[in-house]
């Protein structure tokens, strides 16, 4: 079978590391060939190729995404990259089009209805965007089921300037309309709004996990893994792991996890050793007496994100908007219970009790004692961790992700 992925970015962001490991699997145990269109190309994966390449080509698609985003007219054209998809795809000829995130100024949503002609769409949402005006996520905010967008989403990335987004929502009802697709969530979470939307009426819509391979998040030698990393290894260790640390990511970390941390040291007169993962450094994070902090900076190879997760005792995850988080996923196959915020589909990771803490949003207090608190209980880490690796296999192996979309992939082929 012949697979064309799309997606913004090749190695960088949630949807791209969920498209290159659904890829890995599929090829893995259904021999499938696998060819990737991204916008961004920062990795070296085969077979992939960019939607634009010359420096022209960039500089025009950015002019037209800023006016677009400005004037409510999102994602409606693309000149040099609406041609390579289209112009790739026919070339190719592949049996199904694995679509992921067409947000980011590379992907016209009217190309849907040429793309799905060609062969069928199945596409994987990683967020709230292809329901809502323009909103990746909107927060509790239900005017997209009225098909109207709450002009306080307009700011929520990727961000829009005149309020057209029911516009943009009769539009998006009627290009699906028009289209071959599937739909497919990750989360039980995103699954029950998308099916209350009425963009996707009529629309088939399947959820199955992500996954991930046994082989490459495990449980390691906690204190070999410290020695790797530079760690004491006798003193407990939390960890935190985002794209961005910045006090400005408004969705994970930021203001949260300092209100937390603060909390934490509190509460402590141990001091802790604090692992920290991301671009970037919040200096008022090292203002925390009891706390050692470690900046690990981006990490991008699983082999070393394992290795942190083995040295953490605790993973902390303080999210404002999530759909099915891998670094959770990853965290309890490598048998660090985690303590996060009930956050889209976050509980369907972590069992409140059993692999981790799922606690109320935002509520700093009780994020902060059930850390410290699981943190100083050897007996109920152990058992923690590993219920963890149980909830693992069970709910989000890659070969379950690979057999399911196969499965899913084999009927649309048969019956196009």
């Amino acid at each position: 079978m012949r697979i064309l992925f799309i997606n913004t970015t090749d190695v960088s962001g949630g949807a791209a590391i969920a498209a290159c490991r659904l890829m890995k699997g599929l090829e893995q145990y259904h021999n499938t060939e696998n060819f990737f269109l991204v916008r961004y190309q920062k990795g070296n994966l085969p077979l992939t190729e960019t939607t634009i390449s010359s420096f022209f080509q960039k500089a025009v698609e950015r002019s037209v995404d800023k006016l677009a985003n400005a004037t409510g007219l999102q994602y409606l054209f693309y000149p040099f990259s609406s041609s390579k998809i289209l112009k790739y795809t026919k070339k190719l000829k592949p049996d199904i089009i694995s679509l992921h995130n067409t947000h980011g100024g590379y992907f016209a949503t009217p190309l849907l209805v040429k793309l799905s002609k060609i062969a069928p769409v199945v596409w994987t949402l990683h967020d709230m965007w292809s329901f809502t005006g323009n909103a990746a996520h909107t927060f509790g905010n239900t005017s997209w089921k009225e098909m109207k967008n709450d002009k306080s989403l307009t700011k929520v990335p990727p961000s829009i300037g005149i309020n057209t987004g029911a516009f943009l929502l009769k539009l998006k009802r009627k290009i699906y309309n028009q289209s071959d697709i599937t739909i497919v969530t990750p989360s039980i979470w995103l699954k029950k709004l998308a099916d209350q939307s009425p963009v996707f009426e009529g629309k088939k819509i399947i959820q199955i996990y992500n996954g991930m391979e046994e082989s490459v998040f495990f449980k390691r030698n906690k204190e070999l893994c410290r020695i790797a990393l530079g760690l004491p290894i006798d003193v407990k260790t939390i960890m935190f792991s985002a794209e961005s640390i910045s006090i400005k990511n408004a969705w994970k970390g930021g203001g949260m996890l300092l209100e937390i941390l603060k909390k934490i040291n509190d509460l402590t007169k141990e001091k802790i050793n604090l692992l920290v993962l991301g671009h970037g450094e919040m200096k008022e994070i090292n203002s925390f007496e009891n706390f050692t902090v470690f900046h690990q900076g981006y990490v991008s190879s699983e082999e070393v994100m394992n290795n942190c997760l083995n040295a953490a005792d605790v993973f902390i995850y303080p999210t404002k908007a999530d759909n099915l988080p891998n670094v959770l996923v990853e965290s309890i196959s490598s048998g660090t219970p985690c303590v996060t915020f009930d956050i889209g589909g976050c509980n369907e990771i972590i069992e409140d009790g059993k692999n981790g803490y799922i606690i109320e949003p935002f509520n700093f207090d009780e994020f902060a004692t059930k850390t410290i608190g699981l943190l100083n209980n050897e007996d109920k880490l152990l058992a923690f961790s590993s219920n963890c690796i149980n909830i693992a296999k069970e709910k989000f192996g890659l070969k379950d992700m690979a057999d399911k979309y196969f499965g899913l992939f084999t009927t649309l082929k048969a019956n196009s």
